[in-house]
Parts: structure tokens; sequence; C-alpha cells
């Protein structure tokens, strides 16, 4: 009986495993159920945070970097929405996506609350194509040049700081010390503790997160809906050791840190 227990764990184990770990390229598609967030989240931080926004066009997956676009297709009419993930979630283990509200009146599925989705990467990584979030169509529709997503850039900001560097120049996308010295990245995984839009926050937080004991920070200057943002970064790790280090950022108060690739 334990020996039969045992084995059905393993099965489980394994089953989740694949439903977890499914999906890593651009063509990789996934079937299964998708619910969508709606009033209640309205305006808070999203794990990536950035603020929820249920009139856009973007979802909470459990796995999938932020900023991968995904074409959702509801199997029940074959209407499909092109989304971006932002947000973790959804927390109920039968489900693999939670749509925006915005996303989901797309494809029809308001009314019933849950769909059974087709989700395809168009766009991960820095690989594969950014379609314009809220593209959509049905079964006979297909993307277009036009729909491709276009991001601006504006020159990079020269910020005067209180460093031993006059006029540090933080410009996108890059990584740097907390003093502006522009890093040469190794190994290219950090563990993200936080954003901000204002570059003397970020610098701030830097010299508050030396102070607990973590001494590696870096600054990834980078862009978030044609916006520069800071996000502050703990080590430069493996994929593997950046996620063994995830709990020693937590236990200094960063209870949202994440892994996060260098730039």
């Amino acid at each position: 009986m334990m020996h039969l227990r045992k084995n059905l764990l393993l099965i489980t184990f394994l089953l989740i495993s694949i439903v977890t770990f499914g999906q890593k390229k651009v063509g990789d598609t996934k079937t299964g159920q998708s619910s969508y967030y709606a009033n209640k989240f309205h305006g808070r931080k999203t794990a990536n945070g950035e603020r929820f926004n249920m009139y856009a066009f973007t979802c909470a997956h459990r796995e999938l970097p932020f900023d991968t676009y995904l074409k959702v297709t509801n199997l029940k009419n074959k209407q499909w929405v092109v989304v971006r993930v932002n947000d973790r979630g959804p927390f109920k283990s039968h489900r693999i996506l939670d749509l925006s509200k915005a996303a989901a009146v797309k494809i029809d599925m308001v009314q019933d609350g849950i769909a059974n989705v087709e989700i395809e990467i168009l766009y991960i990584n820095g690989e594969g194509t950014k379609v314009k979030e809220g593209t959509s169509g049905g079964s006979s529709d297909a993307i277009t040049s036009k729909d491709i997503k276009k991001d601006k850039k504006p020159k990079p900001t020269t910020v005067t700081t209180t460093s031993t560097s006059k006029n540090s120049n933080y410009g996108a996308p890059g990584t740097y010390s907390i003093w502006g010295t522009s890093k040469k990245i190794k190994n290219g995984y950090g563990i993200q503790m936080a954003s901000y839009s204002d570059l003397k926050k970020a610098i701030n937080a830097g010299k508050t997160a030396n102070k607990k004991g973590l001494t590696e920070v870096y600054i990834q200057s980078g862009w978030s809906n044609n916006k520069q943002i800071y996000r502050l970064l703990y080590g430069d790790f493996s994929q593997k050791e950046a996620k063994k280090n995830v709990s020693k950022v937590k236990s200094k108060g960063y209870k949202g840190a994440f892994v996060k690739k260098h730039l």
C-alpha cells in the first residue's frame, strides 16, 4: 500500500512539472482553463511592479517570464486575443491563466467566467515577435504586419548623483552598480527586489540593501510601457544559483523577490 502511495505521489509530481514547465520557447502551446480578474484588483500592484489595469490586455501566469506575449484562444468559439504577462497566478492548480477583464471580453468568456483556452507563446526572453496587446480575431483571422509592436526607445537620460562618478549614465538597457559604474554581467541572473521610476529612490534603496548585508546590489536600467525604470537586483548568478538565493533575499524583508535575467 505504501509503495502504491509513493508511485501515485511521483506521478502527481511529474504531471505538475509537465504543466508548470511545458512552455519555454516561441511557438509552444498549452491548453487548460483560464479565469479572469477585474474590479477587486484594479489599481493594485502586480507581481512585476505595475498597477493592474482591468482595461489593459494583460494576464497572470505562474511561471512564464514577465513581458512574455501570448495568443490566447477560447476553444469554445475560436476567438483569440494577444496579452502580455505582468502578474503571477492563478492560484488554483487546475487553471493555467488569469486574464484581465478586457482580454476576457475580447474572447467572449465573461459570462461563463471560466473558459477552456489554448495559449501560444509569441515572444519570450527576447525571442519572437511582440504583437500589440489587444490584437484579436476569430478562427479565420491571422496576425499581420500592422499588428507588430514597435517599441519606442527615448534617448537615454544622463543623471547627476552624489556618487564618485559625476554625470553617471544609467542608460537603458544596462546594468550598473549603485554608484553608477557600468557592470559586466558574467552569469546572467539576479534576484529582483523592487523596481522604481525614480533613479534616486532606486539608488537609496540599493544603499539600504547594502546595510542589510546584500552587498552585491545592481541597478538594472530598462524600459516598461515606454518609460525608463530602474530595477534593484541582487547578485550575478546562474539561473540555478539565483533560485537558491531567493529565500536569502526574502529573509532580508524583500518578500516579493524573484529571479530576474540581467540585461
